[in-house]
């Protein structure tokens, strides 16, 4: 009778997965407040928590109307205003203790906005069993997710991957005005959901090109863009030799120029796949401007989103301050793609877990699923790719469930058994490190002076099983190079496991003619 209840209770889970990801994301926040494992840098509120946003959070009409905040951290100031006014509105003292705990609440409420919404796609999209467990295991299961947003509580990267699910859902619903509210709401949450939204809102949902006729198109934009970011490292590297001003790990010089060549070639491939799969011959897209041009609502909604954005980081956001300007931008970038050979690669497995390794696996398929959501979708996967090359994974939050989405329709195809599912679920809860205990290896914890995970010696936070690499180990910039080629060995590992679970892919032939 035990058996057939839990073999009942395991099928009812397979086919209704959203209450596990509840649970299980309930669980592990509970687990978090009962049992503390917070960064104890600044009190608990990290780096820009503390720098940036805890003002926000005490009293944001003073800090935004009248201190100002600069022009960029403006654009992350959504989830700290929340908590402004939602303790006016309750009475609730601004403690830090109240503040970060607030913080873990408001993150578990959005960890169920994101199972929501996920679901609500999934059933868009007529997902079966396995592809919806792909999509929640890609998007909830991982180091980013059950660790770092449990261990840095008072951040915004929960945040920012909601609303980029809410506007693709919106998108390809065909909600045109839930999804202005949502780019409205997003340009208080990340940078870049500005150009997302604006592509989102423009391109009709589904829609695709016929394919004939691109190749010279898809080399010229793969070749214009591999050897732009190849120039942008030759420039900030070896004619400027910009400094980046932060204690990241050294750069490998001795393998500079291989790190260059193969980050160019990254580019080169992806780019030409991606216009190859999505593109069109110059003629089709011709016609495809002048139909974008004749949509006066859309354009309307534009207009209003960059009205908003303007007067948000022109009139708002305080001039010359910005944490983040466009040059130092691209020096980060430059970093966070050349420090060691295609580290990127390696700090995103890492960081996010799943996605990336069947999407390195299953590649084609992922891109033929894309193409299936239309040129919008794709235009966001373009994006992503582009800003991959920085090994900073955190900046492609918003953009993950573009990357998700293509994953679980190529998972779709592949019809791989629930053991099958069953046994990449354990392999990514392991490998999310939710059970590490960050902080047990830090030996002056809650002392004067604590310097944890900084280091405090030129070189200590580099050193091998150092304390500080328990945390740094997973932020793709600052991560060792021992740790780095650890994450390689385990990314290897997924990759093989994976393959095995899921089977030999045999791609069907492509039709290259006009669907």
């Amino acid at each position: 009778m035990n058996q057939q209840r839990a073999a009942f209770l395991a099928g009812y889970l397979y086919r209704c997965p959203a209450a596990f990801f509840l649970i299980l994301l309930t669980l592990v926040s509970g687990w978090f407040m009962w049992y503390p494992d917070r960064i104890p840098i600044n009190n608990g509120f990290g780096f820009e928590g503390a720098y940036f946003y805890r003002a926000v959070a005490l009293d944001f009409y003073r800090a935004v109307f009248v201190e100002g905040v600069n022009a960029y951290s403006i654009q992350r100031i959504l989830p700290f205003g929340l908590l402004h006014y939602f303790f006016r509105l309750t009475g609730i003292a601004f403690t830090d203790a109240n503040l970060l705990r607030y913080f873990e609440w408001y993150n578990l409420v959005v960890g169920g906005l994101v199972v929501y919404y996920w679901d609500q796609l999934a059933r868009l999209l007529r997902l079966g069993p396995a592809a919806v467990w792909i999509g929640y295991l890609s998007l909830l299961v991982s180091f980013a997710t059950l660790k770092y947003d449990t261990y840095v509580p008072f951040t915004y990267d929960r945040t920012a991957l909601l609303v980029g699910l809410m506007s693709l859902y919106y998108h390809l619903a065909r909600h045109p005005g839930r999804l202005l509210l949502t780019a409205l709401a997003s340009l208080l949450v990340w940078p870049t959901a500005l150009y997302c939204n604006i592509v989102l809102l423009v391109l009709p949902p589904f829609l695709r090109l016929p394919r004939r006729g691109n190749k010279p198109l898809s080399v010229l934009w793969a070749a214009g863009s591999s050897l732009a970011l190849a120039g942008l490292c030759v420039l900030t590297l070896y004619i400027k030799r910009i400094e980046l001003g932060l204690i990241v790990a050294p750069m490998e010089y001795t393998v500079l120029p291989l790190s260059i060549g193969l980050i160019t070639l990254y580019v080169a491939f992806t780019q030409y796949e991606v216009a190859r799969v999505l593109g069109a011959s110059p003629a089709n897209l011709l016609k495809l401007g002048e139909q974008v041009l004749r949509q006066p609502r859309a354009w309307v909604a534009v207009l209003v989103l960059v009205a908003a954005f303007l007067g948000l980081t022109r009139g708002l956001g305080r001039q010359g301050t910005e944490h983040l300007n466009v040059a130092t931008f691209l020096t980060n970038m430059v970093y966070g793609a050349v420090t060691r050979p295609l580290q990127s690669l390696v700090a995103h497995s890492n960081y996010y877990g799943l996605p990336v390794v069947l999407g390195l696996l299953y590649w084609r398929r992922v891109l033929l699923a894309v193409r299936q959501l239309g040129l919008a979708v794709g235009g966001l996967l373009v994006l992503l790719l582009l800003l991959s090359v920085n090994c900073e994974t955190r900046q492609l939050a918003n953009l993950l469930p573009v990357l998700v989405v293509g994953v679980a329709m190529a998972v779709q195809q592949l019809k791989p058994r629930p053991w099958a599912v069953a046994v990449t679920t354990g392999l990514y809860l392991v490998q999310s490190k939710v059970w590490l205990r960050i902080n047990a290896f830090d030996p002056t914890f809650g002392q004067p002076q604590d310097q944890f995970p900084l280091g405090n010696g030129p070189g200590s936070e580099y050193v091998w099983n150092s304390p500080f690499q328990a945390y740094w180990m997973n932020v793709g910039p600052w991560t060792s190079n021992q740790f780095l080629l650890i994450q390689a060995v385990v990314l290897l590992a997924m990759l093989a496991a994976i393959r095995w679970l899921y089977g030999p892919v045999r791609l069907r032939k492509v039709n290259t003619s006009a669907t």
